[in-house]
């Protein structure tokens, strides 16, 4: 069974549960100030050093769809690869794949972070559950919007040697409609994205139905 729902900017640090999510998102939020996503150039990240092995940045391009332009070492050790240049978040089901591209999209194209829960599957039959926050951020030309964010683990991955992940399970997904704040741009969700995310919160039974 998986979960999604939509949720208001003021409740995300009780929603969002890992600490370590949970700091990330402040900090983007304090950054971020009056606009609907920050530029590149104002991250500090001395600011949330012990966050940076779990950072990550990710772009869609044109003939790869998203890919992870950077990944942090303890984001590619959960993994259990080199993730910087390869497809994001590729190894989920049908149902996994369609459910982060929204969420994807909802970041690049009307500017709206969301959180990710899920289990990594490695090849050895290894389990872990994380913790994915995703929020927008602009490139240094200000032009091309990224999503950046953190992977938290629940748990050290301790993958046995070579191992790696091969699929991923969403348990919960929510993406988080930040409040409208002065001189900020209109960040209402285009037709596009209303027509394929939820409304109010939605239990979604046999999740995979549609493969």
């Amino acid at each position: 069974m998986q979960s999604t729902d939509t949720i208001k900017a003021p409740a995300t640090p009780e929603e969002i549960l890992h600490p370590g999510s949970r700091a990330l998102f402040r900090y983007w939020e304090a950054v971020r100030g009056e606009m609907s996503a920050p530029p590149r150039d104002w991250l500090d990240l001395q600011k949330i050093r012990s966050l940076v092995p779990f950072l990550f940045m990710i772009e869609r391009t044109p003939s790869r769809g998203y890919a992870w332009r950077l990944a942090g070492t303890k984001v590619c050790e959960l993994w259990g690869m080199e993730l910087t240049g390869m497809p994001a978040l590729a190894q989920g089901d049908r149902f996994e794949r369609e459910t982060v591209a929204r969420l994807l999209d909802s970041v690049v194209d009307e500017h709206q972070p969301f959180v990710l829960r899920f289990r990594l599957n490695s090849a050895k039959g290894m389990t872990v559950a994380a913790e994915l926050v995703g929020t927008p951020l602009r490139a240094r030309n200000n032009g091309a919007t990224y999503v950046f964010g953190v992977v938290m683990p629940f748990r050290e991955a301790n993958w046995p040697r070579h191992d790696q992940v091969t699929t991923f399970e969403l348990s919960a997904a929510r993406s988080i409609w930040t409040e409208p704040v002065p001189g900020a741009r209109d960040i209402t969700p285009g037709p596009s994205i209303r027509a394929n995310l939820p409304q109010a919160f939605q239990i979604i039974n046999g999740g995979r139905s549609g493969n």
